[in-house]
């Protein structure tokens, strides 16, 4: 009886439009072409990205948001993840809605512009999520893990710890080819994360919490961090963090509840979560989290950032949010990522040119973008896949009409972001 009414409280809670919140609020809705739940994005740059969710709706942009088009999926079904490794080749996942209910893989070559079926060869495995890391080797996850080393002609089953074998996996983080994370769980039992340190061949799994982990944000090949909440509101959320790369994991109570669909970080200390009608935000490298209201309280599921400037959140009723780029600060993060290291530009302040220099220490996708001080996007420097290594890059910005002032250059890859400050003297 306690339970059932601690239930229905946590869900008129979760409707309720009437909690306070005093931060300012950054996101603004875009208009959608659908009234349909969107569940899941995937952005390669600032501008060109998909969104997708019931009724196997598939939406693209390639103008940061101004204006979407509605792809034809051929296929009716809800859609459970999608994943573009970039303008050109992605993957989605659905699962037939009748018998045998075979899970299907879709794939597409030119941006989405026509989509290809597969069946999964194994009618009783349904697929929660797809990951690729090139061309050639990816991952599905749901019922099990499976992996391909030929770019989804075939799969292969992973070897995953029994303690754990029969958990849905609901998302894929890599730090590199080699080591990464899966993670899900079922409610009331164990949200737990699996790790692999042999390309996905095998996986350990550890529980973290008593119910399901739907996202994970990995800082480096040492740290990364997840939120877990009770969907019935029994408990409050925590903060699950490791720092000895997936050996041990803490567990933290935090003063309110939900849940996090999704973690994403717009710089090295400052991450979002989507939590339904609300965001929850650090400023602090994840170690203490505020509530901030969504706009209009619309439910979100989904959110990511493609650089310090730029984010996007889908959600319910075909709500699509995007950052005010004006209301979020840049500022130079103290803490240096360890998968790169970016320095400070060469000569600055700098007329007409100067020299911006990286360190790579892994094979990465790499965005080198110039802002302006009040975060406008003045020109892509770099957005590629690039190997380990050291690399230099001039910026002349004297065909972009430039005035004197403040600019800063950006780099990020999957996994970090770092930013530094320039003068341009004209």
């Amino acid at each position: 009886m306690i339970k059932r009414f601690l239930r229905i409280l946590f869900i008129l809670i979760l409707l309720c439009p009437s909690i306070s919140f005093t931060q300012t609020q950054p996101w603004v809705e875009l208009q959608s072409p659908v009234n349909t739940t969107l569940k899941k994005l995937s952005f390669v740059d600032s501008l060109t990205g998909w969104a997708t969710g019931e009724s196997g709706i598939i939406l693209r942009t390639t103008d940061g948001g101004n204006s979407w088009e509605i792809q034809n999926s051929n296929v009716q079904t809800f859609i459970t993840d999608i994943f573009f490794l970039d303008k050109n080749l992605g993957w989605a996942t659905t699962i037939e809605d009748v018998s045998p209910f075979y899970s299907v893989i879709l794939k597409t070559t030119n941006g989405g512009e026509d989509w290809f079926e597969d069946y999964f060869s194994n009618s009783s495995d349904f697929i929660n999520t797809i990951l690729f890391l090139d061309t050639l080797n990816g991952f599905i996850g749901g019922t099990n893990i499976a992996y391909t080393i030929d770019g989804g002609d075939n799969w292969f089953e992973s070897v995953v710890d029994s303690s754990f074998s029969d958990y849905p996996v609901y998302n894929f983080n890599f730090y590199s080819k080699q080591f990464g994370y899966a993670c899900g769980g079922r409610r009331e039992a164990y949200g737990v994360i699996w790790r692999t340190t042999d390309s996905g061949l095998s996986w350990n799994a550890q529980g973290v919490s008593a119910d399901e982990v739907f996202d994970l944000f990995l800082f480096d090949s040492l740290n990364a961090l997840t939120l877990s909440g009770d969907p019935e509101g029994s408990f409050s959320m925590a903060t699950i963090k490791t720092t000895n790369a997936g050996t041990t994991w803490s567990n933290n109570s935090l003063s309110f509840f939900g849940l996090s669909f999704a973690i994403d970080f717009r710089t090295y200390n400052e991450g979002w979560s989507a939590s339904g009608y609300k965001f929850l935000v650090t400023t602090d490298h994840g170690d203490t989290w505020d509530e901030l209201a969504t706009p209009g309280s619309v439910i979100i599921y989904d959110l990511q950032f493609t650089d310090a400037r730029t984010g996007y959140a889908v959600g319910d009723g075909g709500v699509i949010l995007k950052t005010d780029p004006t209301l979020l600060e840049i500022k130079t993060e103290e803490t240096i990522p360890n998968d790169f290291v970016l320095f400070q530009n060469h000569p600055n302040p700098f007329n007409p040119e100067t020299n911006i220099r990286f360190d790579l220490e892994k094979r990465a996708i790499v965005t080198l973008i110039v802002y302006d001080y009040l975060g406008n996007e003045i020109a892509i420097l770099i957005n590629e896949d690039k190997m380990p290594g050291p690399y230099e890059i001039k910026f002349d910005p004297t065909t972009l009409h430039l005035v004197s002032g403040i600019y800063f250059y950006q780099l990020k890859t999957r996994s970090s972001v770092q930013t530094k400050k320039m003068i341009y003297l004209k």
